[in-house]
């Protein structure tokens, strides 16, 4: 009976280990946001849109919440989709996840601890460490986070040809300003998956009609990438 015990105990082991390998760690460089006092938080500026999922904020009265899925924080859940624990990506394997709340207390004592936020929706791990939290409801905070090595090497400078996205907030369709000849595209979400492709030339558009609110990069052929947004 003890060696039964201890077989299932391995297994459990093996299987919990093979799901955290399963799961996407971002490590990449770190990203700093901040969202200024009395800001508005329902413009996207004052958003981190981390994930297709994820973008976080937070209102002149209480703590952060996910504007993809709520209007406003809700005392105990907020920010839905996500999971925290109070640690290091290094240590995966024996943090305890839990609502942002529960994890860091009053939000006010924030600042300066280490967390590791699980995005439930994407299942991404990444780094976070706020660095401001402002009180008496002026709604600013601000954090280090880390990103995604994928998107991070996406985006890069566009020196050659005077290139950009307009409009940029979109909410229908792109188009590329500055493109000299005929291009092919490639379209990648916030966590690397590409999701659209094709070729693109100059007063072309391309529909972004059903893309899901979020931070897009559109990479050319020849491996210059912009990044744009989705509302």
């Amino acid at each position: 009976m003890k060696h039964r015990n201890i077989n299932m105990t391995l297994i459990v082991l093996v299987l919990f280990l093979n799901t955290i390998n399963a799961q996407t760690i971002w490590n990449g460089p770190i990203f700093e946001f901040e969202k200024e006092d009395y800001t508005d938080p329902n413009n996207i500026v004052n958003q981190d849109s981390i994930t297709p999922s994820v973008s976080l904020t937070r209102g002149d009265n209480g703590e952060i919440y996910n504007a993809n899925l709520e209007t406003i924080y809700a005392k105990g859940t907020s920010p839905l989709g996500t999971e925290w624990a109070i640690g290091d990506l290094s240590e995966l394997e024996s943090l305890t996840f839990r609502s942002f709340r529960t994890t860091v207390g009053k939000p006010k004592n924030v600042v300066g601890k280490k967390l590791v936020l699980y995005i439930t929706d994407e299942n991404v791990y990444l780094s976070v460490e706020f660095t401001s939290w402002s009180e008496g409801k002026k709604g600013g905070f601000a954090y280090k986070r880390s990103t995604n090595n994928t998107a991070t090497s996406l985006e890069k400078k566009i020196e050659e040809e005077k290139i950009n996205i307009y409009p940029n907030p979109s909410t229908n369709f792109i188009q590329i300003t500055g493109l000299k000849s005929v291009k092919n595209y490639e379209i990648f979400d916030i966590i690397g998956s590409k999701i659209a492709q094709g070729t693109i030339e100059k007063h072309k558009r391309i529909d972004v009609n059903e893309f899901k609110k979020g931070i897009y990069f559109i990479r050319l052929e020849n491996n210059k990438s912009i990044r744009f947004l989705k509302k």
